[in-house]
């Protein structure tokens, strides 16, 4: 009873053998919402979607008008699309005539029921998963966005080169809906084209989102002039908002735990190929740039200045003035024996 992934939906749509009902759940929303575009563009066109395509919000209409809709016959269309939001607000009396539906369905009408979470306690939610109809749109790990960021460039006729993913993971975080705008401007200005990181660092809009790496660069470097000047070009581009600034130390914990577990094989001494090859999950690039910056840094400095990150991640969350807590972060670790 394994979910489905938002890919092998659209892997169906292709084939044309997408199943009559789905729920779809998971934090991911803007994935959720580009794999409904991504079906409406597939299984219905525009000429026929006043006809053919309705969305529904639970808690305001009854099972038995959505499924009296769901009956329908497609009009100028092989299928009917039904999108049904908030599903989790139905009542349990109308999330139980759901589920005799699902015996029974239309196979012309595809109902795709969204909810923030999957209640495996409702009968109607259990019966979906174990049909293998649930599709889980949850939060990607590192290496899995990396495919995902491959596979939407694809989608716009871009392939990308080997480190673009991790660089463009690196420069503008785990943000979907972020990436993807940015994948499309590259779509739109190199259309059709292989795309490496200079493509990717000549794209003007780009230029914004390219400050927090070249601080990234410079606090590792322990280049505190240029820091400070990297820090405050983020405040002009990207602004003050604290889940900005809270990414900001989420990329700068990271990259202190990548030179962690690359600084042992730099004690070792061995060659660059075989660290590449214990660090195979990163890139080239990564990689040596974790070496290169952690012969300037002690292991216990290292962790010192996780500990000034979390504490400064603390601060913001408590309300402290987060602009005033990143520079003074910025000093700490800059210059750990003024501490």
């Amino acid at each position: 009873m394994q979910d489905l992934s938002p890919d092998s939906v659209i892997d169906s749509l292709r084939n044309k053998s997408i199943a009559p009902f789905y729920l779809f759940y998971g934090s991911e929303e803007f994935w959720i919402e580009v794999t409904l575009e991504k079906i409406k563009d597939g299984l219905i066109s525009t000429s026929a979607r006043d006809f053919n395509l309705e969305t529904f919000y639970g808690g305001e209409v009854s099972a038995y008008e959505l499924l009296s809709r769901a009956r329908s016959i497609p009009f100028m269309s092989s299928h009917r699309l039904i999108i049904v939001r908030d599903t989790e607000k139905f009542s349990q009396a109308d999330l139980g005539i759901f589920s005799d539906y699902l015996d029974n369905p239309v196979d012309s009408t595809c109902i795709i029921w969204l909810s923030e979470k999957m209640d495996l306690r409702s009968k109607f939610f259990k019966k979906l998963k174990g049909l293998e109809r649930a599709v889980n749109f949850k939060k990607l790990t590192e290496q899995q966005l990396y495919v995902w960021i491959r596979k939407r460039a694809k989608d716009e006729g871009l392939i990308l080169e080997k480190d673009v993913p991790a660089f463009l993971y690196q420069t503008i975080g785990n943000n979907l809906r972020d990436i993807y705008n940015e994948i499309v401007k590259l779509s739109i200005r190199y259309p059709k084209r292989n795309i490496g990181i200079e493509e990717i660092k000549e794209l003007a809009i780009f230029s914004k989102l390219f400050t927090i790496f070249e601080l990234i660069d410079y606090l590792f470097e322990r280049d505190a002039s240029h820091s400070s000047e990297a820090l405050n070009r983020f405040f002009d581009t990207q602004g003050r908002d604290t889940s900005k600034l809270l990414g900001l130390l989420h990329m700068l914990a990271r990259q202190i735990r990548l030179i962690l577990a690359a600084k042992p094989l730099t004690g070792l001494g061995r060659d660059k190929e075989n660290m590449a090859q214990e660090l195979r999950h990163l890139p080239d690039f990564v990689i040596k740039k974790c070496i290169s910056q952690g012969k300037l840094w002690q292991e216990n400095e290292l962790y010192a200045s996780l500990g000034h990150i979390y504490k400064a991640d603390e601060l913001i969350k408590s309300g402290s003035k987060g602009d005033i807590i990143l520079e003074n972060l910025i000093f700490r670790l800059c210059f750990p024996e003024k501490l």
